[in-house]
C-alpha cells in the first residue's frame, strides 16, 4: 500500500513544525464569511474573508498570550470596508500606542509575502509593526509566520521590486519568526522608538491638479482594480482620501449618471475653498464669500426702522416656509444672499444656524428665488451634495405658482455642502462648499 501525502498534508506538517498554532473558534470563520458576504464587491469577497480571519486569529492569539493587551479596531480597514475594497491588509489597528498592520497569507509554505505598496509607501497607512498571519481556513488554524517593524522595512526597501499591481513581494526570511518577541515589544517598547513618517501637507493641492483626470477615470474603476485604471500618482491621491474611497466602494450600487454627477460634486468639495457660514451668526463674512459677492443680512432679531427690500423679501419667504411647512427657524440664524449669473434672473439666499440640542451639528437652508421683475424661460434645478451623497435635487418650473424653491440640510461640523444650480439648456454653476467652522482655521 502506497503511503501518499498530499500537498495539503505537507503544508500542514511544515505549518506545525515552524509555527505556534492558533486554534480558531468555530464561529470565527463563520463571522469572517458573514463579513465577506455583505461586501458589495463580489470579486473581492475572498480577500475580505481572509482579512477578517487574520484579524480574528490575531485577536485570539493576543487574548491567549497576553489578555491585558487590547486591540482597538474601531478605525480598522474592516470597520470601514471601503479600505478593504482596495487594500489587501488589515490596517489602522491599534494596540496601545502602536499601529499594527496584519498581512494575510494563505499559501503556508510559500517563501514570499505579498504586501500592498500602500501600507509601506503611504504615511496614512504606515504601521509600527507588520505581522504576517498564515491561514489554514479549512482546518480552522492560523499562525504568526513573521513580523517586522517599520524601521526594518525601510532598511530593506531598496531591495523591493514594485509590481504592476501595486504590491511588493518580500522574502519570508526577512521577517522575525519568534512571536514571543512581538509580545515583548508590544509590552516594553514605546511607540516613539519606531518613528513613522508624517503625512504630507500637500494632499489637497495634489488632488486639485488631478481633479479633471480623476473625474474621467474613476467612473471606470468601480468594476476594475485601481491599478488597472490609474497611475500610481493618481492612485495615491485616491488611496489617501477617505471620501473618494467611500465613493468608489458605493459606486457598485449606483447608476452611471448618478455616479458622474456626485463625483463631480465631491471633487469640488474636496479641492475648493469653503465658505464659513458660522461667521454669518456675527454678521460677518469671510474672504471666500466676499470675493464671490455674498452679502450678509442682519439677523431676524435685529431692530430696523426701515428694512431693505432684500430683507423684506427674505422675511416674507421665511414666514411662508414656516407657515406652510411647520418649519422651525431660530431668530439668531445667520443669513446671506448672492445673485446667480444664470441669465441674471436668480437669487440664492442661505440661512445657517447651530442645532441647539446637538453638539457640533448645524443646519443650512437654501432658497433659490426668481429676482423680482424677471421671469424664468425654463426650469432650473438646485442640487445639494455632501461628501457621501447627493442629498436633494429640487426643480423650479416657470409655471409654478411660487417663484422659489428651498431645501434644508443638516450635518456635523465635518460635513460640507455643495450647492449646484443647473438650467434646462445646460448651464451650470456650483458655489464654493458651505462649512460651519467651530473655530477659525
Amino acid at each position: 500500500m502506497t503511503n501518499y501525502l498530499s500537498e495539503f498534508t505537507k503544508d500542514l506538517f511544515e505549518f506545525q513544525r515552524n509555527s505556534e498554532i492558533i486554534d480558531l473558534e468555530p464561529e470565527q470563520p463563520e463571522k469572517a464569511l458573514d463579513i465577506s458576504q455583505k461586501f458589495q464587491n463580489v470579486n473581492r469577497r475572498w480577500q475580505v474573508y481572509c482579512q477578517a480571519l487574520a484579524l480574528f486569529a490575531f485577536e485570539e492569539w493576543l487574548h491567549q498570550r497576553e489578555p491585558n493587551l487590547h486591540i482597538n479596531k474601531e478605525q480598522s480597514s474592516l470597520a470601514r470596508l471601503y479600505y478593504a475594497n482596495v487594500i489587501d491588509a488589515v490596517c489602522h489597528l491599534r494596540i496601545g500606542e502602536f499601529k499594527v498592520c496584519l498581512i494575510p497569507k494563505t499559501l503556508l509554505v510559500d517563501e514570499e509575502v505579498t504586501i500592498p505598496r500602500a501600507v509601506i509607501d503611504l504615511p496614512e497607512f504606515a504601521a509600527h509593526f507588520y505581522v504576517v498571519l498564515g491561514l489554514e481556513e479549512e482546518l480552522e488554524l492560523a499562525t504568526i509566520q513573521g513580523f517586522l517593524n517599520y524601521n526594518e522595512l525601510m532598511y530593506y526597501q531598496s531591495e523591493f521590486l514594485v509590481e504592476v499591481d501595486w504590491n511588493y513581494h518580500l522574502p519570508l526570511s526577512y521577517f522575525h519568526h519568534e512571536s514571543d518577541d512581538l509580545l515583548l515589544y508590544l509590552q516594553s517598547l514605546v511607540s516613539t522608538a519606531i518613528p513613522l513618517p508624517e503625512i504630507p501637507q500637500n494632499r489637497q493641492a495634489t488632488l486639485a491638479t488631478l481633479q479633471a483626470t480623476l473625474l474621467d477615470l474613476l467612473t471606470q474603476a468601480h468594476q476594475r482594480p485601481l491599478w488597472k485604471v490609474l497611475s500610481w500618482e493618481q492612485g495615491v491621491a485616491v488611496l489617501t482620501n477617505e471620501d473618494l474611497l467611500y465613493w468608489l466602494y458605493n459606486s457598485l450600487t449606483k447608476d452611471t449618471a448618478f455616479l458622474n454627477k456626485h463625483l463631480s460634486d465631491l471633487l469640488k468639495i474636496l479641492t475648493e475653498k469653503t465658505i464659513n457660514v458660522r461667521s454669518w451668526l456675527n454678521n460677518q463674512i469671510d474672504e471666500v464669500a466676499q470675493a464671490l459677492s455674498w452679502q450678509v443680512l442682519p439677523p431676524l432679531t435685529a431692530i430696523r426702522t426701515i428694512e431693505s427690500p432684500l430683507v423684506q423679501e427674505l422675511r416674507t419667504v421665511l414666514a411662508e416656509i414656516k407657515r406652510t411647512h411647520q418649519f422651525d427657524l431660530p431668530d439668531f440664524a445667520g443669513r446671506a444672499y448672492r445673485d446667480i449669473p444664470l441669465q441674471s434672473r436668480l437669487r440664492l439666499y442661505a440661512v445657517s444656524w447651530s442645532l441647539p440640542n446637538e453638539e457640533n451639528e448645524w443646519a443650512l437652508l437654501l432658497i433659490l428665488k426668481v429676482i423680482p421683475g424677471h421671469q424664468l424661460p425654463y426650469a432650473v434645478k438646485l442640487r445639494v451634495s455632501d461628501q457621501k451623497d447627493i442629498l436633494v435635487e429640487e426643480e423650479l418650473q416657470p409655471s409654478s405658482s411660487q417663484d422659489y424653491i428651498f431645501t434644508c440640510v443638516e450635518g456635523s461640523c465635518e460635513d460640507k455642502f455643495l450647492a449646484t444650480i443647473t438650467t434646462a439648456d445646460g448651464e451650470e454653476q456650483s458655489l464654493p462648499p458651505f462649512e460651519f467652522y467651530r473655530a477659525q482655521k
